[in-house]
């Protein structure tokens, strides 16, 4: 049985010594006001210097405890900076040790994540510890919860898993487990990564069911590959194939909460609309998309389809996130008369969507599909949009 140095399950700080405001007066409950969904934490409270935001700054000091045993481990998520976004332990008055959380770019997780230092080399003596936040932008915050000393480390999650996989259906049915630690899931097919994202894979029963398309692979045989899975998870053995997009017990567009007049996706987080148009008898919806979450993350363009705009029909995703990073808002036309060019090599008077996107890195992407592609049967479109990557200095 391990030590609790500290849960942060109070309605204070204890004996920690609070300097600055990032902090607040007590540990948070969680998710504080214009922050990210926050999980991965235990219990009720947690430390979580988004107070004020991302531009506050301050630090938590610890009474004096001794190393008594082999391991000091935690929780920690939040930003990466070293030196300015951190925990550090503090023997003899200097810094031994010291984490940070993994973020220091736009998207990532806000999930706090297990880590341990081994203390064998300052056994017996007295130490303090120091959570910072000296950061003053993007993921300028620190999180951390249940730091505890042990004899040993609770079971570790299994790391890289590759997990060989025939479709044997049109949707790969994928677990979720709302707040647990995400993970990072890449598919395989023909030696190349066809897609990526991360979610919440759960380790047991699933709070709900995401899909993933995998027409144009059926038959096919893939590799799933998984960076992390948590010690004892069942993920693999609930990972399945269906020829529907839902579970056949599911209550779907019944739920006590789902809009009814309002258009919203199957499953996962929806937000702004783009590229919305009228072509060939139907009215397109394009909007922000993330398949997999309930929250923020991996950027597609949703699309969907309505003859009346009160009657839509989810189509699958239009844009996937690229080598270049996701896919975020954007516009597009309606090109009647193929003047881009795009129609490739076709002589007679042919339509073309173009679309543009910012991607993460600031560069400006287009992508263009014919639209006699857009058939009744199976409505499959990844592979009917062709990608262009421009220079981020060009203006189009």
């Amino acid at each position: 049985m391990g030590i609790i140095v500290a849960d942060f399950e109070g309605n204070d700080y204890g004996d920690w010594k609070v300097e600055g405001e990032a902090f607040g007066e007590k540990p948070a409950p969680g998710t504080l006001n214009g922050q990210g969904h926050v999980a991965g934490f235990k219990g009720k409270g947690l430390v979580n210097s988004y107070v004020g935001g991302d531009n506050s700054r301050g630090k938590l000091t610890s009474p004096e405890f001794t190393l008594s045993k082999r391991y000091l481990t935690f929780l920690i998520g939040g930003g990466g900076w070293k030196g300015e976004t951190c925990m550090n332990l503090m023997v003899g008055g200097k810094v031994v040790v010291s984490a940070t959380g993994p973020n220091v770019v736009s998207g990532g997780s806000k999930n706090l994540a297990f880590r341990y230092w081994d203390l064998s080399k300052w056994t017996g003596k007295t130490a303090i510890l120091e959570i910072v936040d000296n950061k003053s932008s993007g993921w300028g915050h620190i999180n951390v919860d249940q730091i505890e000393l042990r004899d040993d480390l609770p079971p570790q999650p299994k790391l890289n898993v590759a997990h060989p996989m025939k479709v044997s259906n049109r949707y790969m049915m994928l677990p979720v487990k709302n707040g647990v630690e995400k993970c990072n899931i890449e598919i395989w097919a023909n030696n190349k990564k066809q897609y990526f994202f991360n979610m919440e894979l759960a380790p047991s029963d699933p709070d709900w069911w995401a899909f993933l398309d995998l027409q144009e692979f059926n038959g096919a045989d893939i590799e799933l590959r998984i960076d992390k899975l948590t010690a004892g998870s069942k993920a693999l053995e609930n990972i399945h194939f269906s020829s529907t997009d839902v579970k056949a017990n599911n209550l779907l567009y019944k739920e006590e909460y789902r809009p009814q007049y309002h258009f919203c996706s199957k499953r996962g987080w929806l937000n702004d609309p783009n590229r919305l148009c009228y072509y060939n008898g139907e009215y397109h919806l394009f909007y922000q998309h993330n398949p997999y979450g309930v929250n923020w993350g991996n950027m597609h363009w949703g699309h969907a389809v309505s003859k009346d705009l009160i009657h839509w029909k989810q189509l699958p995703e239009a844009l996937y996130p690229d080598a270049l990073g996701p896919m975020f808002s954007g516009s597009a036309v309606v090109d009647h008369l193929n003047s881009s060019g795009f129609g490739y090599g076709i002589t007679t008077q042919q339509e073309t969507e173009f679309f543009c996107n910012n991607a993460q890195t600031g560069r400006q992407l287009s992508a263009h599909r014919l639209h006699e592609a857009r058939t009744g049967a199976g409505d499959s479109s990844k592979a009917l949009f062709r990608c262009h990557h421009a220079d981020p200095h060009q203006r189009h």
